[in-house]
């Protein structure tokens, strides 16, 4: 009598495992959703705008500096994000070679780009030179509300030139 009372007490056991494996448990969900930091519906630093002189600067030979600064205007209290920097120039075969430097105002640590440009004769055909500049995390302008400008020192003889800017604005 005490081995059959063994048995049905494992037997019990094995029951009463099994039944606790097959019934559901209850999981109580967060109450709230909290701030989003990797879902939203946009990207944070994505592209907002896109700056360029005005379209004959970039099909006019010896433009002025005037007419090849881009000026990038913030929102109020903004800052100005540049994701990329982009300048084509092209020589119109003149064999008259220049280098120019070009600048950014308000933009911290003060890049620079230098473009030398050399056209070794009128007869021979020329091609074109890109300096094409990604940053991923952007350069950041150094005042908020203060616009951002990317301008020449000095005109290129003989060269069609033109700048693009991209980038975001952003209060931080």
């Amino acid at each position: 009598m005490d081995m059959r009372q063994a048995l049905l007490g494992g037997a019990s056991a094995v029951a009463l495992g099994v039944g606790l494996l097959g019934t559901p448990q209850v999981v109580e969900a967060q109450q709230s959703q909290g701030l989003i930091v990797t879902q939203s519906g946009s990207k944070a630093d994505a592209a907002a705008f896109f700056a360029a002189p005005a379209a004959t600067s970039c099909t006019t030979s010896q433009a002025s500096i005037a007419n090849l600064t881009v000026t990038i205007t913030p929102p109020a209290g903004n800052y100005v994000y540049l994701t990329g920097v982009y300048i084509e120039y092209l020589p119109n075969a003149t064999a008259a070679s220049s280098a120019t430097l070009w600048t950014a105002t308000n933009i911290t640590g003060t890049p620079a780009w230098l473009a030398n440009v050399t056209a070794s004769a009128a007869s021979v055909p020329t091609t074109e030179f890109l300096i094409s500049e990604i940053y991923p995390t952007g350069l950041k302008s150094t005042v908020p509300g203060t616009p951002v400008t990317i301008l020449p020192q000095a005109t290129s003889a003989s060269t069609f030139q033109c700048v693009k800017a991209v980038g975001y604005f952003s209060p931080t």
